[in-house]
């Protein structure tokens, strides 16, 4: 007898959340919504305030959320619980059931940083409350596999552009820069922010292009993975232990668990806050670096994970106030990720465009960046002491997929769910690092 899948939405369970619902929506549609106006004359735009806005994103948001994620197969390999709460609110203002003054609304609150506050929390909370002993450890052993997976990545995705005609460079910065940014949240948010802010053009609408890629790419991952383990053990490269271990050297050791366990959650809600406010100040240093004339070669967004980093390795702030970080991280990223990616589904999804996404070129592309990821860490992984298929399923494989739930279902398939902890590394350095390069390549060869 099959479980009952759990409704909760916004925390809250079915009988709690429709009558709230029914509230937003009735306030939505029948014009109760507090509106706005900001500007003047013919450049005034009227839409609906940050309450209204706020509620609707997160009760349509979440609602859709809960949809693709009690989807099981769309929800397993192609982060469907992201998928639909983007694409379903488009598909709505597509078809004109949305209100104009909802959808300046949402405009209104991500033109003004709903989207950065996110960014700013995720990408340098991933790193500060981080054990250091981890860090310094990936550095020493596993990081050499990540780095040769992307360089490989880059390479073949560069190489599949110029055979397709595609373009290299539109290779290198659309398909494989989001496929290997650190999941679904850093093809939505992450690289379209970065490209936004290096070019000064707005890229939040190559969003729902960016995160079909990684969808794809995610697929990829999880077949080659589980195919190719048999080859690879005919030439020695699978770990043969019972409990498959990353490690080939007798005797050698690489730290991946902290030494500290950390509550997910806190009701100290001044620390949470402090770990947001503590997530924004590196972001703003980082943004000053961006800018200023011998660090501006490396985008800001890049030079804040770096000083995240930093910061960390050095034990410049303790680690128990570094740890509050991720409570405030997981503040955000449990409970406003619905209402961020609705907001930029209706704000940023051209669904009319959305054909354009598909094409036989992309999908080779896609393919060689996978591969290229593969090869790179079962060869760069060897090099420094690992298992060719442990290193390529963890530092490859876990570094081109939707996040969480694709590690959890690549190692599934690949049957390694014990390098978990490695493949939550790649998840969060490999991301960090190709945000790095990106910004470092993308001044250099798109002026």
């Amino acid at each position: 007898m099959k479980a009952k899948i759990k409704f909760k939405v916004c925390g809250l369970p079915l009988k709690y959340f429709v009558p709230f619902f029914l509230v937003v929506i009735f306030c939505t549609y029948f014009g109760y919504m507090p509106t706005v106006t900001l500007g003047s004359g013919d450049g005034a735009m009227t839409g609906v305030g940050m309450v209204g806005t706020l509620a609707f994103l997160m009760s349509v948001g979440g609602l859709f959320f809960w949809i693709g994620s009690a989807i099981p197969v769309l929800n397993n390999y192609l982060g469907g619980s992201v998928l639909v709460s983007m694409f379903a609110p488009a598909i709505l203002k597509y078809f004109g059931l949305l209100p104009e003054s909802i959808v300046n609304g949402v405009a209104m609150l991500m033109k003004y940083g709903l989207q950065d506050v996110y960014i700013a929390t995720l990408l340098c909370g991933s790193i500060l409350y981080m054990d250091r002993k981890i860090i310094l450890g990936a550095v020493a052993r596993y990081l050499p596999a990540i780095i040769g997976s992307q360089v490989f990545a880059l390479g073949f995705c560069v190489l599949g552009g110029l055979v397709t005609g595609y373009g290299p460079w539109d290779a290198l910065f659309n398909i494989a820069a989001p496929t290997m940014s650190g999941g679904s949240g850093g093809a939505i948010t992450t690289i379209p922010t970065l490209y936004t802010n290096l070019s000064g053009q707005d890229f939040m609408s190559q969003a729902g292009m960016y995160l079909c890629y990684v969808s794809i790419a995610n697929v990829v991952a999880i077949v080659i993975g589980a195919a190719s383990k048999p080859v690879l053990a005919k030439f020695g490269l699978v770990s043969p232990d019972e409990e498959p271990a990353i490690l080939r050297k007798a005797g050698a050791t690489m730290e991946t668990e902290s030494s500290i366990k950390i509550p997910s959650e806190s009701s100290d809600y001044v620390a949470v806050l402090g770990g947001i406010f503590m997530c924004l100040a590196v972001y703003l240093a980082g943004n000053i670096l961006g800018k200023l004339p011998g660090t501006k070669v490396i985008a800001g967004l890049a030079w804040a994970i770096i000083l995240a980093i930093i910061i960390k390795c050095t034990g410049v702030i303790d680690d128990k106030t570094s740890y509050h970080t991720v409570w405030g991280m997981n503040l955000l990223l449990r409970g406003l990720l619905p209402a961020i990616v609705a907001g930029i589904g209706i704000n940023s999804l051209d669904i009319g465009a959305m054909v354009s996404y598909f094409s036989p070129a992309a999908l080779l592309i896609i393919v060689l960046g996978v591969v290229g990821a593969y090869v790179g860490a079962i060869l760069f992984g060897h090099l420094f002491g690992l298992w060719g298929y442990e290193s390529g399923v963890t530092a490859g494989l876990c570094c081109c997929n939707i996040g969480g739930s694709g590690d959890i279902a690549v190692l599934t398939a690949c049957d390694r769910m014990s390098l978990l902890a490695f493949a939550s590394i790649s998840t969060r350095i490999g991301g960090a690092l190709m945000v790095v390069w990106i910004g470092f390549l993308y001044p250099l060869l798109m002026k």
